[in-house]
């Protein structure tokens, strides 16, 4: 039930609609997880893009338990992030746990685990989710956005909702936000960006019968070029 997430533009960008020349060069967020209020550890997030290319690791640490990584990568395009792969790491492992694997040509998305992969059709602007919150950043203003997710268990279909937030204390200063939100029964997904920090996505709330999980920045580095 880890959630993850990341990032985008300039604030006084936030007016216009964005495009994948927009999205950071570099970015590293530290966040704070808890659960159900609690502290349960600290979890660090990791962009790159070169040129067209971009990865993303999302890096959790419970206070106990093993260390969970998420690691994507794919490609920037006109209509927004494109990924190629998608897995998840527990421990040191370097195998994946969960991965996912997209073939754009056939539009076919080949995901679970390595010895029991199942294989669906791709929808356009399909997204793993790990970067969910990179594509949201990328439609700028609009304000709805019908997503298919892989998880790398599941493929889901999630209607999301933008709308103002309330500001956002990082780094000793209050700072704008626009949330995205996407209600899935008793379950619910929110991404708030920072219109301040680039967009990058300072809170990222997952609720569902376990609890509530929140990812909570306390520090943000990244330059956009």
């Amino acid at each position: 039930m880890i959630a993850r997430s990341l990032l985008l533009t300039l604030s006084l960008l936030a007016a216009t609609a964005l495009q994948a020349a927009d999205l950071p060069r570099q970015a590293r967020i530290t966040y704070e997880a808890r659960l159900s209020g609690l502290p349960v550890g600290e979890a660090v997030q990791r962009w790159q893009r070169e040129g067209s290319k971009y990865t993303l690791d999302t890096e959790i640490t419970p206070i106990l338990g093993s260390r969970i990584r998420y690691h994507s990568e794919g490609e920037l395009t006109p209509a927004g992030l494109r990924p190629s792969s998608y897995g998840e790491f527990r421990g040191s492992s370097s195998t994946p746990r969960q991965q996912a694997q997209f073939d754009w040509r056939t539009r076919q998305v080949s995901y679970g685990q390595a010895d029991a992969l199942q294989s669906a059709p791709l929808d356009s602007g399909a997204q793993d989710l790990n970067t969910l919150p990179f594509q949201l950043a990328w439609l700028g203003t609009k304000t709805t956005a019908n997503l298919q997710i892989i998880t790398g268990r599941k493929l889901r279909d999630d209607a999301f909702t933008a709308s103002t937030g309330s500001p956002f204390a990082l780094m000793g200063k209050q700072t704008a936000t626009r949330i995205w939100r996407a209600p899935d029964g008793d379950k619910r997904t929110e991404f708030w960006l920072a219109t301040d920090y680039a967009n990058l996505p300072v809170k990222i709330v997952r609720h569902d019968d376990k609890g509530e999980l929140q990812l909570i920045a306390k520090h943000i580095e990244y330059q956009l070029e």
